[in-house]
C-alpha cells in the first residue's frame, strides 16, 4: 500500500510517502511547507485556502513518486477548530496563540471550578488555551457566528473535509479539547451544558482507522489517482506516541512545539494526585489513555530562530547547538509555560527581558539564548516527569523520544542526566511514522499496534543517551520551581 501521511504543526508541516508491508516499513518526506498564524481583522488565524493549497502540492509531489496513492492520512496539533455551516467554513480558525482567543477563561472558572472541570475531562492544562476556553470566549463574544454553525470540526478533519473528507469527529484530537469524557470516550455533555455551551455542534467520537470517502475530483486530477481519506491518529501526539517503539515500562516524550511527556495506560486517572500534579488525560490509539503533562516546547526556539532570521542572520542548528554548547550552562532559566511569551514581540528580547526581570544573568549572544532555553526546557521536562511519577504506581525506567528532539544530541544527552536515566532516541519523525502505522492498521495492512512498533524498531535504529551522574539539575528544578511559583 502506498500512504500519504501529512503532519501539519503550528509553524510548519511536512508530507510524507510511505511504503508499508507486513514486514518492511519506509517513510520518504516528499514535501515541506511553513504555517505560521496570520494576523487579519484584529485576530490571529490559520489560512485556510492558502493550507489546502500546500495540501494539495504536498500530495501532487507524493503523487508523482508513485504509480497511484492509495490513502491519506491528516493530522495536526490540538485545540484549534473550525465552525461550519452546510458544509462550508463560516471563517478561518482563530489561532490558540491569539492573545484574545480566551479572553473569558476566568469568567469560566467563576461557573464551573477546576475541579469540576477535571473530573469530567481528565484535563489539567490550566495554562493551555484549551478548545473549551476557546468556544466559552466565542459563546460570549460572537454568539451569532455559534447560531449560524451546525457543526464544530477539530483542524485535522476541517483539513480532510476541505480535501473531499466525510465531516466526522475523531477521539485522539478530541480529547485535547477538555470536552471529552475519558473514561466514556465521549463528549462531556453535562460539562458542556452546565456551561451553557452548544453540544449540538459535536458529532459522535469515532476511533482512529475510519474510512472517510475518497478525495474530491479537483484533488484527484492533481494528483493523478484517488486516493481514500482516513482518520489516523489525528493529533500529532496521539500519532507520535503510536509511533514510537515504546516498551512497557518508559514513558514517551514527543518532542515539538510542545513537549508532552507520560506514560500510556488502559484507563484513566482522576485521582487527587493526578489533579495535585496536573497530570492530563489524553486518547490514544488501540483503547489507550495517555497520562501526560505539556511544556511549551521548541516553540520558544523555533521564535527566536524566526527573529534571528529576519535579521538577515545564519539560523542553522548545528551552528546554534554548537555555540549552545560552549555557553554557560544553567546560567540563567526561563519557565516555558509562562504567560510572559507570545508571539506578539520578538522572542529572543521576551527571553532577555524575563531573565533580566528574576535577576538573573540576562544572555547575550545567541548561544547563550539557545543554552537559556535547551537548560530551560530540559529542567522543566524533569519536573514533569517527577509530576507523572507522583501519579503512577511504577517509576519509568526509561525514556522514548520522538520528534525533533532527537536531533538535539546535546538536549538528548542534557535530559539523560537531568532525570537519570536512560534517554532512547527514536525516530526522528515519530508522529508521520504513528499516522502510517494507524493508517496500515486501518487498512489491515499490520494486524496490530504492537506488531506495528516493533516493525517501526527494526526499521529505525535509535540511539540510547545514559545519564552521566551529574547532581546540578537538583538545583535547577528549585530554581526552576521558585520561577513558575512566582
Amino acid at each position: 500500500m502506498q500512504h500519504v501521511a501529512i503532519d501539519i504543526g503550528a509553524s510548519g508541516g511536512t508530507v510524507y510517502l510511505g511504503t508499508i508491508t507486513p514486514t518492511e516499513f519506509a517513510v520518504e518526506e516528499v514535501h515541506r511547507f511553513d504555517n505560521r498564524p496570520v494576523e487579519r481583522d484584529g485576530r490571529y488565524v490559520w489560512d485556510l485556502a492558502a493550507l489546502r493549497e500546500r495540501l494539495i502540492d504536498g500530495l501532487r509531489a507524493a503523487g508523482e513518486r508513485v504509480d497511484a496513492v492509495d490513502v491519506v492520512g491528516i493530522d495536526t496539533w490540538g485545540l484549534d477548530f473550525g465552525l461550519v455551516a452546510d458544509g462550508e467554513v463560516l471563517r478561518d480558525p482563530t489561532s490558540y496563540r491569539d492573545p484574545n482567543a480566551t479572553a473569558t477563561r476566568e469568567a469560566l472558572f467563576e461557573t464551573v471550578d477546576r475541579r469540576r472541570i477535571f473530573e469530567a475531562t481528565g484535563i489539567t492544562n490550566w495554562r493551555t488555551p484549551n478548545t473549551l476556553w476557546q468556544l466559552h470566549t466565542l459563546a460570549r463574544e460572537d454568539p451569532e457566528l455559534l447560531d449560524r454553525a451546525d457543526g464544530l470540526l477539530m483542524m485535522p478533519q476541517l483539513l480532510s473535509s476541505l480535501l473531499g473528507a466525510r465531516e466526522c469527529s475523531e477521539v485522539t484530537i478530541a480529547s485535547t479539547t477538555q470536552m471529552v469524557d475519558p473514561g466514556e470516550r465521549a463528549w462531556a455533555t453535562d460539562l458542556l451544558e452546565e456551561l451553557s455551551l452548544p453540544t449540538d455542534l459535536l458529532a459522535p467520537l469515532e476511533e482512529p482507522g475510519q474510512h472517510l470517502g475518497p478525495v474530491s475530483d479537483d484533488v484527484a486530477a492533481a494528483l493523478g489517482s484517488t486516493p481514500e481519506l482516513v482518520t489516523p491518529a489525528s493529533h500529532d501526539t496521539a500519532a507520535a506516541v503510536a509511533g514510537l517503539p515504546l516498551a512497557d515500562d518508559a514513558a514517551f516524550l514527543s518532542t515539538g512545539s510542545w513537549f508532552v511527556l507520560g506514560v500510556e495506560r488502559r484507563s484513566p486517572v482522576r485521582n487527587d494526585a493526578a489533579f495535585k500534579h496536573a497530570v492530563s488525560n489524553e486518547l490514544g490509539v488501540d483503547g489507550t489513555v495517555r497520562l501526560l503533562k505539556n511544556v511549551n516546547g521548541f516553540f520558544l526556539l523555533e521564535e527566536c530562530r524566526e527573529a534571528w532570521q529576519e535579521e538577515g542572520r545564519s539560523v542553522d542548528y548545528d551552528g546554534l547547538l554548537s555555540a549552545a554548547e560552549e555557553a554557560p550552562a544553567r546560567a540563567a532559566l526561563v519557565d516555558p509555560d509562562a504567560e510572559a511569551f507570545g508571539i506578539d514581540a520578538p522572542m529572543p528580547e521576551q527571553i532577555r527581558s524575563y531573565c533580566r526581570e528574576t535577576d538573573q544573568p540576562v544572555p547575550d549572544g545567541r548561544g547563550e539564548v539557545v543554552r537559556c532555553l535547551i537548560d530551560s526546557l530540559v529542567t522543566k521536562t524533569a519536573i514533569a516527569l517527577d509530576g507523572i511519577e507522583a501519579v503512577v504506581d511504577d517509576r519509568p525506567k526509561s525514556i522514548t523520544l520522538g520528534g525533533g528532539g532527537v536531533r538535539n544530541e546535546l538536549f538528548c544527552r542534557l535530559l539523560a542526566d537531568a532525570t537519570d536515566r536512560p534517554v532512547v532516541a527514536g525516530p526522528v519523525e515519530a508522529t508521520a511514522v504513528g499516522n502510517l502505522l494507524t493508517q496500515a492498521l486501518a487498512t489491515g495492512t499490520v494486524e496490530d499496534l504492537e506488531r506495528g512498533r516493533r516493525l517501526i524498531e527494526s526499521a529505525f535504529s535509535p540511539t540510547r543517551y545514559e545519564p552521566a551522574g551529574t547532581g546540578e539539575w537538583a538545583a535547577a528544578k528549585r530554581r526552576l520551581k521558585a520561577l513558575s511559583a512566582a
